[in-house]
């Protein structure tokens, strides 16, 4: 039995589930439907319950998204199409294109046009909240902190604004600071194929950042979800753009968590016992290169396999800065249902040296808080990261520090606040 699904971190992006759910929430959902969740549910979900039976009853989909809510767990939620999310989840489980001809004819292949960017709703108005490297989003001048305001002058849709333009420019309007006049910034919008864009997206991140007459390497990994991710990685550190480089700042920031059972030992000299254990009592062991500083940026965006990366980091006495990650560190498996949603269900167990993560998440050795709004790119807990590795490629900080057992726990909190 191949374990290669277990560690896909597919929790949603919650401003993407609101506006999902303001437009179905209403909808019936078919008896047919109700009656496979239950059922997978039942065989798949990492530990026995009782999940509601709602044959007969017409629940909409408000209610089957409350009875998932109710089970407390990570990788538990119903994807609707037509939200990125729907699409990156595909994505991230491409093995599924047999299956998926139907839904994303001709070729299965998960795709969606766009622009390569993430929003979030903050405060009642819709910001710009990550920019992919390389991607389109980024080379027109889209920063992250932007007002969104409207695309060729319409109000954004995630998918809608840019569906059927592949190619071909759009106009998004945006507003860079609060009292500050719109303007709008041309795009080409592209066909994105999820796992591939953030392999793009990784590759195009990767480079050489000079401070004190430090070389510093920086690297965002947005996902772990495909070996190509891991070779890529490798590819960088042991021969190309960061293989000459003193530190590394690594990025785990972001969307989605994944599988990978060998980036870890590539960036760390000795690594966790991390192990998955199934309902059915069946376990799944992990199998180390970087020998060199190592500072770990981590948010609330940080999930899944890369809160198990960041764990294993900081219990090896590297320095994690940023917020306290997700908590989202469960086994998920997905299933596409008869009307074309995807169920997620958390299916295993994750234990780092025995520490159970999901609903607590790992804490970093310095908290640095960030605003979104208006930010005009700027990134304090970059700068913070880059301060920090500079201070110990310069000796004044300690770059590896020893711990002793009881503050090996990555829950542990902390006591360092910067703002």
């Amino acid at each position: 039995m191949r374990a290669s699904w277990l560690l896909a971190s597919i929790l949603i992006c919650w401003a993407f589930a609101a506006q999902a759910a303001s437009k179905t929430d209403k909808e019936p959902v078919g008896d047919d439907v109700t009656k496979l969740i239950k059922e997978f549910i039942e065989r798949d979900f990492y530990k026995p319950v009782d999940f509601p039976s709602f044959a007969g009853k017409h629940p909409t989909n408000a209610d089957i998204d409350k009875a998932l809510a109710d089970l407390h767990a990570s990788h538990t939620h119903r994807f609707m199409p037509g939200t990125v999310d729907y699409y990156e989840v595909a994505g991230i489980y491409g093995p599924w294109k047999s299956i998926y001809q139907s839904v994303f004819p001709p070729d299965g292949e998960a795709k969606y046009d766009g622009i390569a960017f993430n929003t979030a709703i903050i405060d009642g108005k819709r910001f710009v909240t990550d920019v992919y490297d390389g991607a389109a989003a980024q080379k027109a001048g889209i920063l992250v902190g932007d007002e969104l305001l409207a695309v060729d002058g319409k109000p954004f849709d995630e998918i809608g604004s840019f569906k059927g333009k592949a190619g071909k420019v759009v106009a998004v309007t945006v507003r860079r600071a609060a009292n500050a006049q719109p303007m709008n910034i041309p795009v080409t919008v592209t066909s994105i194929q999820p796992v591939r864009m953030y392999f793009d997206a990784l590759r195009a991140s990767g480079r050489i950042v000079e401070n004190s007459g430090y070389e510093i390497g920086y690297l965002r990994l947005w996902t772990l979800a495909s070996r190509q991710t891991n070779d890529a990685v490798e590819a960088m550190l042991r021969d190309g753009i960061l293989s000459g480089a003193q530190g590394l700042i690594l990025d785990l920031r972001g969307r989605w968590g994944g599988f990978s059972s060998e980036l870890p030992t590539m960036l760390l000299e000795d690594f966790s016992d991390i192990s998955i254990t199934m309902r059915d009592g069946q376990s799944f062991p992990w199998q180390t290169a970087w020998r060199k500083p190592i500072v770990v940026l981590v948010d609330e965006g940080t999930r899944s396999n890369s809160e198990v990366l960041a764990c294993a980091i900081k219990r090896r006495g590297f320095t994690l800065i940023g917020k306290k990650t997700a908590g989202a560190v469960l086994g998920g498996r997905a299933y596409l249902l008869p009307d074309n949603s995807l169920l997620m269900l958390a299916a295993g167990t994750v234990r780092v040296d025995d520490e159970v993560l999901e609903g607590k998440g790992v804490m970093p050795d310095e908290i640095v808080e960030t605003l979104v709004p208006y930010a005009m790119g700027d990134d304090p807990q970059l700068h913070a990261a880059i301060g920090e590795m500079t201070r110990q490629l310069s000796g004044v900080s300690p770059w590896r520090r020893f711990l002793p057992p009881e503050r090996r726990r990555c829950a542990m909190e902390t006591s360092t606040t910067s703002n």
